[in-house]
C-alpha cells in the first residue's frame, strides 16, 4: 500500500517532487554539461521525459519540435531563445555521459521508492527477471543479435528486473552470445544480487542450464523458475506425494529434495534444489517448479512464481504507452540514454495508474491533459490571472 496521506495524485504533484537539486549535482560529479551550450544534462532530461510522455510516437524530429515550442520551455523554464536540430539531438546521444543518467534514475526510483510502496507476498522481495526484444530499425544498428534469416535484420534485446512497482535494473545486450537467456538472465540476477541479498528472483524457461543453478545457489541468490520434463535429476528426499492437494488451479503431485545432474556426465551435483510437480486437472499439463527456497510452503512458492506475469505486463505497457518499441537514437550510448529515461517515465505513470484507480492507457492520456491543463494555469497566473476561474 502507499503510505498514508497519500490518495489519487496528479502529475504535476509527481513532476514537483523529482529530485531537482540532486539532478543538478549529478550534473556537476559528471560533468555532462562540459562542452554543451543548449543541450545540458537538465533540458535533456526534461525534453526526454516530456516527449516520452506526450508522444505516442516519438522521434528526434518530434523532440526538435517539442524544443522549439514554447510551451515546453515555459513549463520547464528552459530559455525560450534557444533552438535545436533534429541531427543535433542525436549527436547529443551519442556521446552524452550515460552515468548521467543513470544515477538520476537512481535518484528519483529512491525519491518515488520512498513515498510510494506496496508490499509484496509475505513481504518477500519479488524480483521478477526476463527479457524483450526490440527489431523495428534496427537493421540501421552497427550491432545488434540476429534472430533467424529472413530479413537479416539486427535486434536488440532488453533484460529487466523489476519488482512489481517498479523496474530495478535493465540491461541492454547487442552481442550474439546472449541471444541466450542462460547467459541474459544470470548477468542481470548476478549485478542486482549484489545490491539487494535478500531478493527472491522469478524467472521463466529461458533459462535451463544446471550450471546457472548450481551458481546461483554457490552465490546464495535465492530463484524460483520452471524446469523443463526432460531435465535429469536424482530425488534425495520426498516433501510430500500423492496428496492431490490443490495449490491455485493445479494439483500437487511431488515435493521433493533433488540433485540436478551435471550435463554429459552420470554424476549429480552435490548440492541440493527443491523440485515441486503439479498438474492442471484440466488438460492433463503436468508443471515442475524449481527453487533452491526450502522454508516456505509448496503453495507460497508456486505464488511466488505466479507473480512472474507482471514483467510481462510491464514489457507491454512500455511498448504500447511509451514507445519503446520504437528506437529512438541507433547509438548504444543513445540507446542506453533512452532506456534510463523510459524507466523513470514508467514510474511516474505507473505511480499515477495505482494512486488513482486508472488503466494504463488512461494513465498516460490524462497524464497528457493534466499537463496540458497545469501550463495553462501557470500561464494565466503569470499574467495575473486567476486559474480558480477556468478549473473549479
Amino acid at each position: 500500500m502507499a503510505k498514508k496521506g497519500l490518495n489519487k495524485v496528479q502529475i504535476s504533484h509527481l513532476l514537483s517532487i523529482l529530485p531537482i537539486e540532486q539532478l543538478n549535482k549529478i550534473a556537476v560529479d559528471t560533468k555532462v554539461n562540459y562542452y554543451s551550450k543548449i543541450l545540458d544534462g537538465q533540458s535533456l532530461f526534461y525534453l526526454l521525459l516530456f516527449s516520452l510522455i506526450e508522444c505516442q510516437r516519438n522521434s528526434l524530429r518530434t523532440m526538435e519540435d517539442i524544443f522549439g515550442s514554447q510551451t515546453f520551455k515555459f513549463l520547464f523554464n528552459l530559455d525560450k531563445e534557444k533552438t535545436v536540430k533534429f541531427n543535433s539531438i542525436s549527436e547529443r546521444l551519442s556521446v552524452v555521459n550515460v552515468i548521467f543518467f543513470e544515477k538520476v534514475y537512481d535518484s528519483v526510483f529512491a525519491t518515488f521508492s520512498n513515498l510510494y510502496n506496496w508490499e509484496e507476498i509475505e513481504k518477500q522481495n519479488l524480483i521478477r527477471v526476463d527479457s524483450t526484444m526490440v527489431a523495428e530499425a534496427a537493421n540501421k544498428l552497427k550491432q545488434g543479435l540476429s534472430v533467424g534469416v529472413k530479413d537479416g535484420k539486427k535486434q536488440l534485446k532488453y533484460t529487466f528486473a523489476y519488482n512489481g512497482t517498479f523496474p530495478v535494473m535493465t540491461e541492454i545486450f547487442t552481442t550474439q552470445e546472449y541471444l541466450s537467456e542462460d547467459k541474459a538472465i544470470p548477468k542481470v540476477v548476478y549485478q542486482y544480487a549484489q545490491k539487494q541479498k535478500s531478493s527472491i528472483f522469478i524467472f521463466d524457461r529461458g533459462v535451463q542450464k544446471r550450471d546457472v543453478f548450481d551458481s546461483l545457489r554457490k552465490e546464495e541468490s535465492f530463484f524460483v523458475t520452471r524446469l523443463n520434463a526432460t531435465t535429469k535429476y536424482n530425488t534425495t528426499e520426498v516433501i510430500e506425494e500423492n496428496t492431490n492437494r490443490k495449490i491455485g488451479n493445479l494439483s500437487l503431485i511431488r515435493d521433493s529434495k533433488v540433485q540436478l545432474r551435471i550435463p554429459n556426465h552420470r554424476t549429480f551435483y552435490e548440492n541440493q534444489t527443491r523440485l515441486i510437480e503439479a498438474v492442471n486437472p484440466e488438460n492433463g499439463v503436468i508443471y515442475f517448479f524449481l527453487t533452491n527456497i526450502f522454508d516456505k510452503t509448496s503453495d507460497e512458492i508456486l505464488a511466488f512464481y505466479k507473480k512472474r506475469w507482471d514483467i510481462e505486463v510491464y514489457f507491454r505497457f512500455i511498448k504500447q504507452e511509451l514507445n519503446f518499441s520504437h528506437i529512438t537514437s541507433t547509438s548504444e550510448n543513445g540507446m542506453k540514454v533512452m532506456l534510463y529515461m523510459t524507466m523513470i517515465a514508467s514510474m511516474l505513470v505507473l505511480i499515477y495508474k495505482r494512486m488513482n484507480n486508472v488503466g494504463y492507457k488512461t494513465a498516460v492520456r490524462r497524464i497528457s491533459i493534466e499537463l496540458n491543463e497545469f501550463i495553462i494555469k501557470m500561464v494565466v497566473k503569470h499574467c495575473g490571472g486567476d486559474p480558480s476561474l477556468v478549473f473549479r
